[in-house]
């Protein structure tokens, strides 16, 4: 595409700059009367600015069960900058609900790291930044909660007794915990 289109109506001369695109265009208007004709041509300069990166592929929500492993997500396809090598866009994240599910990044990966027997929703955002310029992209996280064992809480203490002795009896309330 070209730098600058000029279209003229009566006597208005409209300049429709096309975006992204920066440089040097001359435009020539010609003004006609009874069969003779007048020129004019000036020069138009579109100075590039540096644009804000975008989020080129959102990231998509993700479910997992509780106790999961963490997740490695790439993120270096997730940010583009029109004007920047993208391999120079550093990118943050962070969690609505660390107590669910953390949230790092190093270099292009971010790392989910889920707590253990938790389970719930957390939204995980990650910001891509690019010559002091940022775009987020935001998504959601779900940890299913699943049913756990029961595991030994309290155990039992070994029992020594005599030969013929009277029966004995265990309390087993606080022995075992079942967890949520």
């Amino acid at each position: 595409p070209g730098l600058v289109e000029a279209t003229v109506a009566g006597n208005t001369l409209t300049l429709d700059y096309h975006a992204d695109q920066h440089g040097t265009a001359t435009i020539t208007v010609v003004g006609t009367s009874n069969a003779q004709d007048a020129n004019d041509t000036f020069t138009v300069t579109v100075t590039p600015v540096d644009d804000a990166p975008v989020t080129a592929n959102p990231l998509a929500d993700l479910t997992v069960n509780e106790d999961a492993a963490d997740s490695a997500i790439a993120l270096g396809h997730v940010f583009n900058d029109i004007d920047d090598d993208n391999a120079s866009i550093t990118k943050a994240a962070n969690s609505s609900d660390a107590s669910l599910v953390t949230a790092t990044v190093n270099g292009n990966v971010l790392t989910l790291a889920y707590q253990a027997n938790q389970s719930g929703t957390a939204t995980i955002t990650v910001t891509g930044t690019s010559n002091g310029q940022s775009v987020s992209d935001a998504f959601t996280v779900t940890v299913a909660a699943v049913n756990d064992a029961p595991v030994v809480a309290n155990a039992i203490a070994d029992a020594t007794a005599n030969e013929d002795a009277a029966d004995a009896t265990v309390a087993l309330g606080n022995v075992f915990n079942d967890l949520p």
